[in-house]
């Protein structure tokens, strides 16, 4: 419920996955923040804005340098997206 209140899209990730899946489907879908934790904290490059779940958790209510206000001017539509769901077809490159 909260994803939907602010307007965000849910995209399920697999820390599992090959870094360059990761990376290929965060870029398709335009991600504008992505909750990570100590299993993703090395995939994502320094040019994406990531919340760090664990360090919050572990913190006295502090939150890193992410630029929330990036998030306060969203709209929503009938249209809007709730999620997004990849698979992978003979190519081995994210589709949805």
């Amino acid at each position: 419920m909260s994803i939907d209140t602010v307007g965000a899209v849910y995209c399920p990730l697999s820390p599992r996955d090959p870094k360059q899946r990761i990376q290929a489907l965060v870029k398709q879908v335009q991600s504008r923040l992505i909750l990570i934790h100590w299993q993703t904290r090395d995939i994502f490059e320094d040019d994406c804005d990531a919340f760090d779940i664990d360090e919050a958790i572990n913190a006295d209510h502090s939150i890193n340098n992410t630029d929330f206000d990036q998030l306060s001017n969203v709209s929503m539509t009938s249209e809007s997206l709730a999620y997004a769901l990849f698979t992978s077809g003979s190519t081995g490159m994210p589709k949805t």
